[in-house]
């Protein structure tokens, strides 16, 4: 799958390996859901890429619907 950039929207949601432009975090996996939009980082000056690795369908809980960031 091709990398995604901070800004877009999640097409699916699932696990995401996260490369940020700038050495200053370690690589990170992270789950976002489909729909919101992937975060930028305010120290990266290209931004942050997204690689899905693990697509999983998540459960609707009241808890976890403010979760998911709106575009």
């Amino acid at each position: 799958m091709k990398a995604l950039k901070s800004g877009e929207k999640v097409p699916a949601s699932g696990i995401y390996r996260v490369l940020h432009s700038m050495p200053h975090a370690a690589e990170q996996r992270e789950m976002y859901f489909e729909g919101s939009c992937f975060p930028g980082c305010q120290i990266c000056p290209t931004g942050v890429l997204y690689r899905l690795e693990s697509p999983c369908v998540p459960i609707t809980v009241p808890a976890m619907v403010g979760l998911a960031t709106a575009c």
